[in-house]
């Protein structure tokens, strides 16, 4: 300091030591305290810094020794001295001495007791049973005019439930918001905690429902209590699917709720879903407790699981090998195992990837596979990219099972029946779309295939669902300042353009020329022909992207006015059922379907037809010119879905497609006199 001109104080003696005690060098702050006197004399904020020194350090009477010098040298304690040296009090369970303390404070010193120490005092008065006190000393509280808050309440509750004076616990609430305290998270998990411990999974659920009304989100905290008591009662299915919706619900499952959801499959000897549970884990990063990891592994020995167990070592064996898992010693997991398993593991196990299949050829499907790329590209894991066409969609027997050990669907979730077929050859399928059809078509699925985690929205589009996603997983595993996180911020923008054309908002400024401008790129979203395909979108910025699409739109809307005057009436399906709209054949301007749909529902609209139009064209990939590609856009509330399912396709409600031959159109078609 004094090369930069600054005159050492005693204020600045504090900082040294407040930083000091942060990292926890109480030897060093004793050090820099016997040269205080240099710079003057201590004041009050030196000795509650130097008390909560002593105090977390274990040294507590040093502490109360340093209060009586404090005092002998007329050095008046603060709110926090007291504070302080309350909680460490309670804290070696001399409640006696805090009681003592907290009157002192206001009848010798003056200072008035916080609200902080009162939750102290309740709390320690509460462990040892002195409940009668605990609620004396809340209403002293109010009558001193200190507003108590729910912390206090929340103890108190907590200690009702568990002197079994539960019929109790709505009074309390009922006071709570009498006083103006509303129950908070923390006071919502006591009750959650309590009804866990009486196994009322009913109630306890009810108080989820509560937390909602009131505004409040449950926390990590809330499910794990709930997933403990369901699986103390070997509920695994209810608790299995609790665990797999708590994203949807909107908290994250943390290392505890993985414990939690391991060791109790482990327990109920449902090995299989254990083992695809620890799988999740290490590639979190997350580590199962040693000793329940051994007997999980006894326990596949001993039930002859041998192939579940050959892929669990090996796994084990490739977390170690990059630095997550050093925690397991293979060498004396290894000594468990009988002959016939060291056996199978001496075979060389062949590292998986990443499988992704991504709607292809859509903007929103390639989007969601970027938010992949930069997932896997932030964790160096290896993957493989498959663009999925709904017109030739890829079936099981198309992929190389035998290197993929996650799948990823994303933007399509195939035909009907593939996520049945191809989950059992995978450890995990994570399903994240938006389309109506798909949701319709999966319906129950997490439930009959165990291994799937869906999430699915018809409010937003494929590519920000897993945007959110991936990113959240980044967050989750504390890789938020990674270089591909600053992708994902960077690129944030031009994914919610995708969304808003997509699905049809039309929000965002000059959206429409951004979508024109995306389409003239002609980017190649097959990754198998294009390898340059994700640094091409990187490079993207929404600007430039509307810039190109304003200099194109005016031509593009000459070639759709010119389309929609060659518009022909059509019964949609070939049922009186499904009504009549316009249809228009765009062999040409495929590319510029979604705009000329729209424009056509808005033109079969005005005829008052139905408001919906089917763009009809070819798809050269087919390589069969009786195959029709029809397209169908509405507007308003009319639902084209319906159609597209009963011909084998799907789509949202306001945009679906499907494949349809030549001569079957023209039964379609209105034959005019």
């Amino acid at each position: 300091m004094p090369q930069y001109r600054c005159q050492r104080t005693v204020k600045s003696v504090n900082s040294l030591l407040n930083a000091l005690l942060k990292c926890g060098a109480f030897d060093k702050m004793k050090e820099v305290v016997s040269s205080i006197d240099k710079y003057g004399k201590p004041d009050a904020c030196t000795y509650n810094i130097l008390i909560n020194g002593y105090s977390q350090s274990g040294c507590f009477d040093d502490a109360l020794k340093l209060f009586d010098e404090m005092v002998k040298k007329k050095v008046k304690p603060t709110g926090v001295t007291f504070g302080t040296l309350i909680h460490g009090f309670c804290k070696n369970s001399k409640v006696k001495e805090a009681l003592k303390m907290k009157h002192d404070m206001l009848k010798v010193y003056g200072v008035c007791p916080t609200v902080h120490i009162y939750a102290s005092l309740v709390k320690a008065l509460c462990q040892i049973g002195e409940l009668s006190l605990a609620f004396k000393l809340k209403d002293e509280a109010y009558e001193g005019k200190i507003k108590v808050d729910s912390a206090i309440y929340s103890t108190l509750i907590s200690s009702l439930i568990k002197a079994g004076r539960s019929e109790e616990v709505s009074g309390i609430l009922d006071e709570m918001r009498e006083k103006g305290c509303e129950p908070d998270t923390v006071t919502y998990n006591v009750l959650i905690n309590g009804f866990c411990v009486e196994n009322d999974l009913e109630s306890a659920y009810g108080v989820l429902d509560q937390m909602a009304d009131k505004g409040l989100r449950p926390d990590v905290i809330s499910y794990n209590m709930i997933l403990g008591a369901l699986f103390r009662i070997q509920n695994w299915k209810e608790a299995t699917y609790l665990f797999e919706d708590m994203p949807r619900r909107g908290c994250v499952p943390d290392i505890l709720s993985y414990r939690i959801v391991f060791d109790g499959l482990c327990e109920g000897l449902q090995l299989e879903e254990a083992a695809v549970v620890l799988e999740e884990m290490m590639f979190k990063g997350y580590k199962p407790r040693r000793d329940r990891l051994e007997r999980f592994l006894q326990r596949l020995c001993e039930s002859g699981e041998l192939e579940i167990l050959v892929n669990v070592i090996s796994s084990l064996n490739k977390e170690n090998a990059v630095g997550r898992g050093s925690f397991i010693n293979n060498a004396a997991l290894l000594g468990h195992l009988s002959c016939k398993v060291r056996m199978n593991l001496g075979v060389k196990m062949v590292p998986k990837k990443m499988a992704v299949l991504y709607h292809y050829p859509c903007h929103d499907g390639v989007f969601a596979a970027l938010a992949a790329h930069l997932y896997f590209s932030a964790n160096s894991i290896p993957s493989l990219f498959f663009p999925n066409t709904v017109y030739s969609p890829i079936t099981v027997s198309q992929l190389p099972l035998q290197e993929i050990s996650h799948l990823y669907l994303l933007d399509f979730t195939g035909p009907p029946g593939f996520v049945q077929q191809v989950s059992p050859n995978v450890d995990n399928v994570v399903i994240l779309d938006h389309h109506k059809t798909a949701i319709g078509s999966l319906g129950d699925v997490s439930f009959t295939c165990k291994n799937v985690t869906k999430v699915l929205d018809i409010g937003r589009s494929g590519a920000t669902i897993a945007f959110d996603y991936f990113t959240q997983k980044l967050i989750d595993e504390s890789r938020g300042d990674c270089r591909e996180m600053n992708d994902f911020k960077r690129m944030r923008r031009v994914f919610e353009y995708i969304e808003d054309a997509d699905i049809w908002k039309w929000e965002l400024p000059e959206s429409k020329a951004f979508n024109s401008g995306i389409v003239d790129l002609g980017i190649q979203y097959d990754l198998n022909q294009n390898q340059a395909l994700f640094e091409q979108l990187l490079s993207l910025d929404h600007e430039s992207v509307i810039n190109r699409g304003k200099e194109s739109l005016s031509r593009k809307h000459k070639l759709i006015q010119e389309a929609l005057e060659q518009s022909y009436e059509i019964v949609l399906g070939g049922d009186e059922a499904f009504g009549r709209c316009l249809a228009v054949n765009a062999d040409e301007i495929a590319e510029l379907r979604s705009e000329l749909g729209n424009q056509l529902a808005e033109k079969s609209k005005r005829m008052r037809l139905r408001g919906v139009g089917a763009v009809v064209y070819r798809v050269p990939e087919l390589e069969d010119d009786t195959k029709l590609k029809i397209s169908l856009r509405s507007v308003a509330e009319e639902d084209t879905t319906s159609v597209s399912q009963r011909f084998g396709g799907g789509g949202h409600k306001n945009a679906s497609s499907f494949l349809l031959s030549s001569m079957e159109l023209e039964q379609w078609k209105v034959k005019r006199s």
